[in-house]
């Protein structure tokens, strides 16, 4: 037996074909969210997939199921208008057979990114610097108020629609939650595909920032992002809400000059292979610090 991690949509499918047997399982989680629990591009997994060989060759080689509802690209508020679907329907089935041991999360890195690159020039996070005087330094490229409505108005608020569904749910109401810290990737030209990316370094020149700025930028977005993630936690009759400190885990670097895997990362914003057994190591020791 070895721990998997199956999509949600191959679930009745394996059952069905007896490749997969529930019970045959230590642990069961629940994984939500963007792309960091998805994918780092079509060929290359994520963190459930880095979490399960973890598991499989711990101490106790204890297996666990991963079933896997997060989607490259998933934002907080997408998350959250679509609660009432997969998410829960895994939560409240009763013939399941089996109870999650926790829900593994990571959403708001996308919420913060889209609100970098997808408005015109000076109307999202980031300040229209084309055509001004340069700035001094980050804090002169970021736009603090629409920071805070980004987290106030639209992550706190999806947050909090996630986190009574899961404690309403038939799951127990104390199961762990765990949110993904994130870490601060180098802006430079790496698509995960043709189509989909590069992301910050695109939001950067779109807004006219100087790229001797692109780095102090950067780690400036990931700051507001722990912050807001952690901030989560702080929330008075919240419990069982634990951030993984991956902001800690110290990344290789990618070559901002690089237009592929360097480093810790595969593109611009998702680590590579190295980058995610890193994580997973972190991930897994917060994880046996809950988790009976």
């Amino acid at each position: 037996m070895a721990s998997r991690v199956i999509y949600s949509h191959e679930f009745m499918r394996e059952i069905e074909n007896g490749t997969l047997v529930p019970e045959n399982f230590d642990y069961f989680f629940l994984c939500e969210g963007d792309s960091w629990m998805d994918r780092s591009s079509p060929t290359h997994m994520s963190l459930p997939f880095a979490l399960a060989k973890m598991f499989k060759g711990g101490v106790r080689g204890d297996d666990a199921l991963f079933i896997n509802l997060s989607r490259f690209g998933h934002t907080l508020r997408h998350i959250a208008d679509c609660l009432n679907d997969d998410f829960h329907q895994w939560l409240n089935t009763q013939d399941l057979g089996f109870s999650f041991d926790a829900l593994l999360f990571s959403a708001a890195g996308n919420d913060f990114i889209d609100a970098a690159l997808d408005p015109p020039p000076g109307q999202g996070i980031l300040k229209d610097l084309r055509g001004g005087a340069p700035p001094a330094s980050e804090d002169d490229c970021i736009d603090a108020q629409a920071v805070a409505t980004l987290v106030i108005d639209f992550l706190d608020p999806n947050f909090d629609k996630l986190y009574q569904t899961v404690r309403d749910s038939r799951q127990r109401a104390e199961m762990p939650i765990f949110l993904n810290g994130y870490n601060e990737p180098v802006p430079r030209n790496a698509p995960a595909f043709p189509g989909s990316g590069p992301w910050l370094s695109r939001a950067y020149i779109k807004n006219g920032i100087p790229s001797s700025l692109w780095q102090d930028v950067t780690r400036r977005i990931f700051i507001d992002v722990e912050a807001a993630v952690t901030g989560w936690t702080k929330v008075d009759g919240r419990d069982n809400l634990f951030v993984v400190p991956t902001s800690a885990v110290d990344l290789e670097l990618a070559d901002p000059q690089s237009t592929g895997s360097s480093g810790d990362w595969q593109n611009e914003i998702h680590p590579n292979t190295g980058g995610w057994n890193k994580l997973a190591k972190v991930w897994m020791e917060e994880i046996r610090k809950v988790v009976p």
